[in-house]
């Protein structure tokens, strides 16, 4: 195939067009990459400087007939589990003798 004049006049600036959106193309996968990851690291900065919130606000007032009824419902808990545990295992040695040394 040969190449008139004319038409190499038009081609050499289209070859200039055709580089810029090939290298555009190629690169384009790598700053899609990069942006993610400046976006996800702002994101984790902002992130760093939050506070975080609390699970319950009580605008700062503890409320002493809450926290009596909780501390009141963990000793219920505890006492019941202590007593289960000594009724399943009884120690069937215990409590029928006494040995006294002298």
């Amino acid at each position: 195939m040969t190449i008139r004049a004319i038409d190499l006049q038009v081609l050499i600036p289209r070859v200039t067009e055709v580089g810029k959106v090939q290298q555009i193309a190629d690169h384009q996968g790598a700053l899609q990459q990069q942006q993610s990851a400046d976006q996800w690291q702002k994101l984790s900065a902002a992130r760093q400087q939050q506070v975080q919130k609390s699970a319950q606000n009580s605008g700062g007032k503890v409320d002493p007939d809450a926290e009596r009824d909780r501390r009141h419902e963990e000793h219920k808990k505890g006492s019941r589990q202590h007593e289960d545990e000594a009724e399943d295992s009884p120690d069937p040695i215990r409590g029928h003798t006494i040995d006294i040394k002298t």
